[in-house]
């Protein structure tokens, strides 16, 4: 009687279909082993770049009978998984694979595959040594051999399957693949790729661990994250060793790198929705009126049954390491592809990013019954793309029971489970965003009121006078000016005019006090500044006095020498005169770059300055440190560029703070890249390094007072009091304008940026 006939070839179409990546292929073998009840793999890579190369894949699980091996390995397709709620035998896992194709990622990944398994005997299991076993089989499947068949009829009396099995007594049971050789040669850029892949195959610790009290004020939604469904806790690690290792975490350890937490819990039995956003204790700190928000409602009669936890970070002045930017969604434990990749934008992110504009946002303004914090017609300029956001959306099969996963398992089939899950990380963002918003904006306003202050100041203000002397001054006249008018309309019976007039001048008097609080909590750090600036400027005097003796110096021995009869000697003091001549250069050039720091001329009008030619200067008070350390200095400045308006001993020392670090930092062999440009009213001036780098996102600390990294002496530089960055902070505050980290073009580490207003 006729009937169907498979061709070998099958196996192969069906591992493109339903295996899309090598990542991919992993992952299957890796949920294998969960499913067998493993809380330890290991995925070993040999020579993997290689025509011979080969991945082993270790687990301790609870292992394979030969039965269990030929009935449920070798069944394409195998039901041993499906049911109501089937879990495994020891931990109580729901099952990750449901469909019976992972043994195809074995087909996907190599030509043979080796597998030699101990079987458990069904005895307790030691927390130490693992499950106990009784049985092993040592099989291997070659592929090649198995396409080289018509059809899969004629595999059973082919040798292209191997097995045997023998007692295993001692030994604890497990499970050990060979795959070998790899069907390819993988490349760098391949071996990138995977560990990019599976960097983040399990949910990182930071997402789904407790949260420190040092990161936030108020208390999070969870304690810790339910990862995944199991009935006893046994925990589940993969490890990757050899050509396969992972590269040491970019990851922050902490999760005080974040700006802003967003939690939330959907739970499917209470049919109740909690979303949490709150503020880190550094954003609060920046921000003191950022306020947390905590939405918690029932859900509705047409909201989908479904149940799913999710814990986010926000930075807001910065990135997250490529390799864990976006939002990933985890399955049981496992990350479901592609979410969250880099051109996956399953949250609009990106693309509202791109169209942002001046209005509110539209999910908020749907929800109008929600008692949500008031919005603004400009907070969607807050929105960010995805590289801000880090976290993990955790889903198990019992809280989304219709979930299915495409024939490549990579993503969800469309549905109204995924589409609320969807709607509702979103909308949290969303809530994030507005509060972000409401904090900030009402801070940069008045940081920019203040930059507009100091810009008007530095405007008006005559040439040999700091812009906040000049407000000072001010202040005191239009104080006085509305005493002499209450004065007089007291006298003349306008008592209301007079009011008005004691209003007005409580108001000047207020900020006086205030700019006066500014510049006297600056006063303390100063003054023992000002000490060793006096004791720098006396110094000047001696290394003036050095510098003429050491060209008297060069003189006499240039004299003596052409008296000496003997050549060799003649040389030697000749060579020694020319060191003189180097010193007695070194000398003087420092004395001209003290002399601008410290001298009169120097703090006594302010004007504009040819940039290239005061940085060259400062250069050259470094130029021993420099040619030390076999450095390379770019210098990117036009040379008809001018400053704006300064006291030329405010750009020095701005100058020398900014490259002195940029000289300590960026390590032996380093380069140093100094650019300045014009444009939209602003003068911008940009130092950047190679060597150690600063997180633009937590760089605000190293602006505060004696917060210096200098821990050793250097010989040209000194150690650092910790003072540098907050003096040059201080003197550009002055103008009105900013100074920030900011991250650095390719080939550099560190890029700091200093932006004046141009008038």
């Amino acid at each position: 009687m006729p009937g169907f006939s498979v061709d070998t070839k099958l196996f192969r179409e069906l591992g493109e279909l339903l295996v899309g990546r090598e990542s991919t292929a992993l992952v299957e073998l890796i949920k294998n082993a969960y499913d067998a009840d493993a809380t330890e793999v290991t995925i070993l890579g040999e020579g993997i770049a290689k025509p011979n190369g080969r991945i082993i894949v270790t687990d301790n699980g609870v292992g394979m009978t030969k039965t269990e091996f030929t009935e449920g390995f070798l069944r394409i397709a195998g039901r041993s998984k499906l049911g109501a709620d089937r879990r495994s035998p020891w931990f109580q896992r729901r099952y990750t694979g449901e469909k019976g194709v992972g043994r195809l990622a074995a087909h996907k990944l190599a030509r043979v595959v080796k597998i030699i398994s101990r079987r458990w005997n069904g005895k307790d299991r030691d927390p130490v040594g693992g499950f106990p076993a009784d049985e092993i089989i040592d099989a291997a499947i070659n592929w090649d051999k198995i396409e080289a068949l018509d059809t899969i009829n004629e595999i059973e009396t082919s040798d292209a399957i191997s097995l045997n099995s023998d007692s295993s007594l001692g030994r604890s049971s497990g499970t050990t693949l060979t795959l070998s050789p790899l069907r390819k040669q993988w490349t760098e850029r391949d071996r990138e790729q995977f560990v990019d892949e599976v960097a983040t195959l399990t949910p990182p610790e930071v997402v789904v661990g407790p949260l420190r009290s040092t990161v936030t004020a108020a208390p999070p939604l969870f304690d810790k994250l339910n990862v995944r469904d199991e009935l006893r806790p046994g925990g589940f690690q993969v490890s990757y060793a050899g050509d396969l290792t992972l590269s040491e975490s970019e990851l922050p350890a902490e999760a005080e790198s974040a700006s802003w937490i967003i939690e939330i819990d959907c739970d499917k039995d209470k049919r109740r929705l909690r979303i949490s956003v709150l503020p880190t204790r550094k954003t609060q700190a920046e921000f003191t009126n950022a306020e947390s928000f905590v939405l918690n409602r029932k859900l509705e009669e047409t909201d989908p049954s479904v149940g799913f936890q999710a814990r986010l970070f926000q930075m807001s002045n910065g990135q997250w390491p490529k390799r864990y930017q976006g939002v990933r969604v985890y399955f049981e434990g496992f990350r479901v592809l592609p979410y969250g990749d880099t051109r996956d934008d399953w949250l609009q992110l990106d693309r509202d990013y791109r169209s942002r504009g001046h209005t509110e946002l539209g999910r908020l303004r749907k929800r109008t019954g929600w008692d949500l914090p008031v919005g603004n017609d400009k907070e969607m300029l807050a929105i960010q793309g995805n590289t801000a956001f880090f976290g993990a959306v955790l889903i198990t099969r019992s809280g989304a029971d219709e979930l299915e996963m495409l024939v490549n398992r990579e993503g969800f089939i469309p549905g109204k489970q995924f589409d609320f899950i969807t709607e509702t990380v979103r909308l949290a963002i969303d809530l994030q965003v507005r509060l972000r918003y409401a904090a900030t904006s009402e801070v940069k306003q008045a940081r920019q009121i203040t930059r507009d202050r100091q810009q008007r100041a530095a405007q008006r203000a005559a040439s040999g006078q700091a812009p906040t002397a000049y407000n000072l001054r001010e202040l005191h006249e239009v104080a006085r000016q509305s005493l002499n008018n209450a004065r007089l309309a007291i006298s003349t019976g306008r008592a209301e005019d007079a009011e008005a007039e004691f209003v007005q001048l409580e108001e000047n008097l207020l900020s006086a006090v205030e700019l006066g609080d500014e510049v006297i909590s600056e006063a303390t750090m100063f003054r023992v500044v000002a000490s060793l600036g006096l004791e720098h400027a006396a110094f000047i005097h001696e290394v003036r006095s050095l510098s003429l003796s050491a060209q008297t110096l060069s003189d006499a021995l240039e004299s003596i020498a052409r008296g000496v009869a003997d050549e060799t000697v003649a040389k030697r003091l000749r060579a020694i005169a020319a060191d003189a001549r180097q010193l007695r250069e070194r000398l003087r050039r420092n004395a001209i770059y003290l002399a601008d720091v410290t001298g009169i001329e120097g703090r006594r009008r302010r004007s504009r300055q040819a940039l290239r030619e005061r940085v060259e200067r400062v250069l050259g008070f470094f130029e021993n440190a420099i040619k030390r350390r076999s450095a390379v200095v770019d210098i990117d400045i036009p040379a008809n560029l001018q400053t704006p308006p300064l006291f030329p001993a405010e750009l020095v020392a701005i100058l020398s703070n900014l490259l002195s670090n940029a000289i300590k930092f960026m390590g032996d062999k380093g380069r140093i890249r100094i650019a300045s440009e014009t444009g939209n009213g602003s003068f911008r001036l940009r130092i950047e390094n190679t060597g150690d780098k600063v997180d633009p996102q937590n760089s605000d600390r190293w602006f505060e007072p004696f917060r210096s990294t200098t821990t050793s002496i250097d010989e040209a530089l000194g150690q650092g009091m910790g003072l540098g960055l907050t003096i040059t902070r201080s003197l550009v505050d002055e103008y009105g304008g900013t100074i920030r980290f900011v991250l650095p073009s390719a080939g550099y580490a560190t890029a700091i940026e200093v932006e004046f207003p141009r008038t």
